[in-house]
């Protein structure tokens, strides 16, 4: 099924660019660490740089993300697969249909 394979597709990259944003982060973070050890910053500046820092990548994440599912949405809709909200409507009708024809069957026409 092509597109349970083009969401795979998707998740994966979803999960790459998060993955990518705390490796950075981390390689960050460490690279003040390793500016304090030098002494070349100070033990408290590097409290707010590190910080700084960490708010401007989970802004960058938050981003990211925020484009990658609405860019999902768009291939989705694009592939003509149903949202969700479609999906449980479709159940619903499905549901009152079944019911329906099990009272039919019995006899039990409510219109009767």
């Amino acid at each position: 099924m092509e597109n349970k394979k083009d969401q795979d597709v998707l998740n994966r990259l979803l999960k790459m660019g998060v993955g990518l944003f705390a490796v950075t982060e981390d390689r960050v973070k460490k690279f003040v660490d390793d500016l304090v050890e030098k002494g070349e910053l100070s033990g408290s500046g590097s409290g707010s740089l590190a910080e700084e820092i960490s708010k401007k990548f989970d802004k960058g994440r938050q981003e990211w993300t925020a484009r990658v599912a609405q860019e999902m949405k768009r291939i989705l809709k694009g592939l003509d697969v149903p949202s969700r909200s479609e999906i449980e409507l479709i159940k619903e009708d499905l549901r009152e249909i079944k019911s329906e024809l099990s009272r039919l069957r019995k006899g039990n026409d409510p219109e009767d």
